[in-house]
């Protein structure tokens, strides 16, 4: 299995100002194939599978973070930068301010981490901003439920916040790994996650949910990914894995493939299949639960050329991901990368690549097809190739039957 481009949504006639902006924010519709986009003040709807616009509104203020609303027919809930929670229909064409903060001349930009949940059970969403003690809860509708602020039973900082899929529960990740399952309508405290001390966690970085089994994933900020099983009164830990060192940003279930997708902050994508070994006689092994999966890494090059796509240098780093909850398509969101300096930094890295490659070929002098296509995979690795150039380099290589491979000079 590999990766694929489908489609590249054309975002450069949108808000054209002195310098091309770059999308910060996107979100798949809950069940049609449709993904709204967030870029300058506007918001774009797409059909996710045919790249066609469909819808774009101004709503008045740059997205920080946006979901559809699973209660209402075609509408996204946005924070803005201006510290308003909006939302935008996008059958109307219209948006309804739902929250406005009370300094009106507070302000956040589009990195500042902020926490939105929104449940299929009620109409309503619940935000809050990283590190506060509380959470607000608001109507998504107009005229819908008041502004109420929770206060919680725990006086820690709240990290993040989830809602269960089908069941009326908010998770509110603590700092330290601790995490609180509430009832969505009285706030009681249905469970907790934590684990002993002897793990060290910091605090859910994004939370995902296995489509039919209560089944909840947690990608913490130290970079361990955790499975936990909620379908009794007293929720066990079935698996945990360490990713890396990096916190991890994203986490999503892949319902096609049934695999789960994380994304850690330096924009490493891993992907992992799950599986239960029940035998009565041994108890369950929690470091055998997460598996890699045997699907090909993400070539950046590629996935940018596809499609009529063009590739960019430095390769951009990926910021966010998405995934459509029933259709096989993710969306990835990139790093912000100057347009100005395309041209300059495409130069400078295809020099360091040719480098690069010299150097690698010089040493593979002599060797083997197999050994040189270990070691240029090794350099593609590093993102200065695609996969695809290698092959085209392989290939010549085999049919000019060479010990080694030429490169071009250096200019």
């Amino acid at each position: 299995m590999e990766w694929a481009t489908v489609q590249h949504l054309d975002l450069r006639h949108v808000d054209r100002g002195l310098k091309p902006l770059q999308p910060h924010a996107a979100a798949f519709h809950p069940t049609h194939a449709l993904i709204a986009a967030a870029i300058g003040t506007y918001i774009v709807e797409f059909d996710a599978v045919s790249g066609s616009k469909i819808s774009v509104i101004d709503i008045g203020s740059p997205v920080v973070r946006m979901e559809y609303s699973p209660t209402i027919g075609n509408a996204v809930v946005a924070i803005l930068q201006d510290c308003t929670i909006r939302s935008c229909d996008f059958d109307s064409e219209q948006t309804c301010v739902l929250h406005s903060p009370e300094k009106r001349m507070e302000q956040i930009s589009s990195d500042t981490e902020v926490h939105l949940a929104l449940t299929p059970l009620q109409p309503v969403v619940f935000f809050g901003f990283h590190r506060r003690m509380s959470v607000t809860v608001v109507g998504t509708i107009e005229g819908g439920r008041a502004p109420t602020k929770i206060k919680t039973d725990l006086k820690k900082p709240i990290v993040n916040l989830a809602c269960h899929p089908r069941l009326p529960i908010l998770y509110i990740a603590y700092a330290e790994g601790l995490i609180r399952a509430y009832n969505i309508q009285t706030y009681a405290v249905n469970y907790t996650l934590q684990l002993d001390n002897t793990i060290k966690l910091t605090g859910a970085g994004a939370f995902a949910f296995h489509p039919t089994l209560e089944w909840v994933f947690v990608g913490d900020r130290r970079g361990t990914l955790l499975a936990w099983d909620v379908s009794t009164e007293r929720p066990s830990m079935i698996g945990i894995t360490q990713v890396g060192s990096q916190p991890i940003s994203s986490i999503a279930w892949l319902p096609i493939l049934r695999l789960l997708v994380t994304l850690s902050k330096d924009g490493n994508l891993q992907v992992w299949k799950t599986r239960v070994i029940i035998n009565p006689n041994r108890p369950p092994m929690q470091a055998n639960f997460f598996e890699s999966a045997a699907i090909e890494s993400m070539d950046i090059t590629k996935i940018l050329s596809q499609q009529g796509g063009e590739a960019v240098y430095p390769l951009p780093r990926i910021k966010t991901l998405a995934v459509h909850p029933k259709l096989n398509l993710t969306a990835l969101l990139f790093a912000n990368v100057t347009g100005g300096d395309n041209a300059k930094n495409r130069a400078a890295f295809t020099r360091e690549g040719r480098k690069q490659l010299f150097a690698v070929l010089q040493s593979a002098r002599g060797s083997s097809a197999s050994v040189m296509k270990e070691k240029l995979s090794a350099l593609g690795s590093s993102g200065v190739l695609a996969d695809h150039q290698f092959q085209m380099q392989l290939q010549e290589h085999q049919l000019k039957g060479t010990p080694f491979l030429s490169t071009p000079t250096t200019p």
